[in-house]
């Protein structure tokens, strides 16, 4: 049934054949190689009686040929902000056999960021944007391995490992000026006032802090953003009623504005 011929010499009773491997490959597929006799004949002779026997099969085990998933990252160090490349690739241990044949991988590092190897390829990269915050921080060093992979092409390796190198990124502050902005500023919210009525003013932060914040003001006053809070209000002690003529000016300034324990 492959094809082939045998010839038996006159007197002969047994031939042998090699049927072709199924051949090597990183994939199961355990299966089974059946041959069985489609034609047997003495030529220009008729038997009398010939009987042609059943197929006959052998079973085909998997032999372990390893693939290793290999981790990379594009990027040592970056500043905050900046953007980090993981990419994941499958390397066979015999590089002539082919690692593509699968139908999709996802694979999980350290911080459940997820890389995917696209059916029917052996490399997949994500990027992400590096962790990013308005304080002076000391370099901050990310270290990301494979953690697992899962997908539907996850069970069709005969052996895939998951590398056991891990690659690590150092993420430093912005250039001084350059960092995130967080500018607090002071408005009053009447353009005048009678002297027996105290005055507000209206403090504002650009974006909300995760953690508190303190103004201090001329008058020295101390006003605190709890973490989240963007804006507080503040009443200034009123001039003050009397029978002269006194009108000014009542003017509050921010002297100090900080989050405790950072810079």
């Amino acid at each position: 049934s492959t094809g082939a011929t045998l010839t038996f010499a006159a007197g002969e009773t047994t031939k042998s054949y090699a049927a072709p491997a199924q051949g090597e490959d990183v994939f199961k597929d355990e299966g089974k190689i059946t041959v069985s006799i489609t034609k047997a004949e003495v030529v220009g002779e008729q038997l009398e009686n010939l009987q042609i026997g059943k197929a006959a099969t052998v079973a085909v085990t998997d032999t372990q040929s390893p693939v290793t998933a290999e981790l990379t990252v594009d990027n040592t160090t970056v500043t905050e902000g900046g953007k980090i490349t993981y990419t994941v690739t499958l390397v066979s241990a015999d590089p002539t056999l082919p690692v593509t044949n699968h139908k999709g991988l996802t694979f999980t590092l350290t911080d459940g960021t997820t890389v995917t190897i696209k059916a029917g390829e052996a490399t997949g990269s994500v990027t992400v944007s590096a962790p990013d915050n308005v304080y002076v921080n000391d370099p901050v060093t990310i270290t990301q391995g494979l953690t697992d992979v899962a997908g539907k092409g996850a069970d069709q390796f005969e052996q895939l490992e998951l590398g056991a190198t891990k690659v690590s990124t150092e993420v430093t502050d912005e250039p001084s000026g350059e960092g995130d902005l967080v500018k607090v500023t002071i408005v009053a919210d009447q353009l005048s006032v009678n002297e027996a009525t105290e005055p507000t003013f209206t403090i504002s932060l650009n974006k909300a802090l995760d953690k508190p914040f303190t103004v201090t003001l001329s008058t020295g006053a101390t006003l605190t953003f709890a973490a989240g809070e963007t804006t507080k209000s503040y009443a200034a002690p009123a001039q003050g009623e009397d029978v002269f003529k006194d009108e000014g000016k009542i003017t509050v300034s921010i002297t100090k504005a900080e989050v405790v324990g950072e810079q």
